[in-house]
């Protein structure tokens, strides 16, 4: 008896996996949503937020276990880990506000420090006159100077990759001694592949002129990459992204997690459903408005 129990469980567990098989590839049941968000990392949590403020209740799907993304702050045993350094900086007085709603007190403004590593000396940056010069020395100093100089008398053109741009922005030397090694180490692509667009992005309204106007009379405030304060939350960035998230279930809308979108249902330009859950379940929901921050 006892052999053919086991027998018979293991058919109806084979017959459920069939049936759920099966179900898979019907069409799941449907359901609606005033607005659907692909994606609860910033860029899409604050989209749901600003649904919420239509009248709106957004339901925000998220293929990871945690809110966040790339600036989510992951916890092991106590202690808070963030995916790297998300500082919080913005000229725009919205952003900086709702910011400034989701943590209030928690959202401290904290002294930058970033220093450059180079030939055994850590530069501050933003660069300091006296720091600089006794890192580099008076001899290094003046050929970074000239290599500055010749490439705004003969710059690179057309512009068309990285090396191209920060070359002109920089001068060759100091592009060679920094800004190449480290892209490069970060990126694990060759200036020479990266797209100079990229570059004017990432090191925007930055340049030497601009670095030394800094170092003789401060002006770090007009450029984002030279500010010397920033605001950080206290527990890391991703409890920014944790408060986003409640801020969005307290006020109608949902946020599911381990929920990857598998397919994406269009009738001609318009989308009209998407498909979402993992290899055994799939749910399906429709609205009228889909936002979809997802990585491409």
């Amino acid at each position: 008896m006892r052999k053919v129990s086991k027998t018979a469980e293991a058919f109806a567990e084979n017959e459920f996996l069939i049936n759920r098989v099966e179900n898979m590839h019907s069409d799941p049941g449907n359901d609606h949503a005033d607005c659907v968000v692909i994606g609860a990392g910033p860029a899409g949590l604050t989209a749901a937020l600003e649904f919420i403020k239509c009248g709106l209740a957004p339901v925000v799907l998220e293929k990871d276990h945690i809110v966040g993304g790339i600036a989510r702050t992951e916890s092991f045993k106590g202690f808070h880990f963030d995916m790297g350094g998300h500082r919080f900086f913005s000229k725009s007085d919205y952003v900086n506000q709702v910011w400034r709603e989701l943590i209030q007190d928690d959202f401290l403004l904290r002294p930058r420090l970033s220093r450059i590593y180079y030939e055994r000396t850590f530069f501050q940056y933003p660069p300091r006159l006296f720091n600089t010069l006794r890192g580099l020395g008076v001899w290094e100093s003046l050929k970074v100077l000239g290599s500055y100089a010749h490439s705004q008398i003969s710059p690179q053109r057309p512009v068309i990759t990285f090396e191209h741009w920060v070359t002109n922005a920089f001068g060759k030397r100091l592009y060679e001694i920094f800004f190449k090694t480290y892209t490069e180490k970060v990126w694990g692509i060759p200036c020479t592949e990266l797209r100079a667009e990229w570059a004017a992005q990432r090191i925007k309204n930055l340049s030497l002129s601009v670095v030394l106007k800094n170092i003789i009379r401060k002006t770090g405030s007009d450029v984002a990459s030279l500010i010397d304060h920033f605001h950080y939350p206290c527990r890391g960035p991703g409890m920014m992204w944790e408060a986003a998230r409640h801020r969005i279930c307290d006020n109608g809308g949902e946020v599911y997690l381990n929920a990857g979108v598998t397919q994406v249902r269009h009738s001609g330009n318009r989308v009209e459903a998407i498909l979402f859950g993992d290899e055994i379940e799939q749910r399906k929901l429709s609205s009228n408005y889909f936002v979809s921050s997802m990585p491409l």
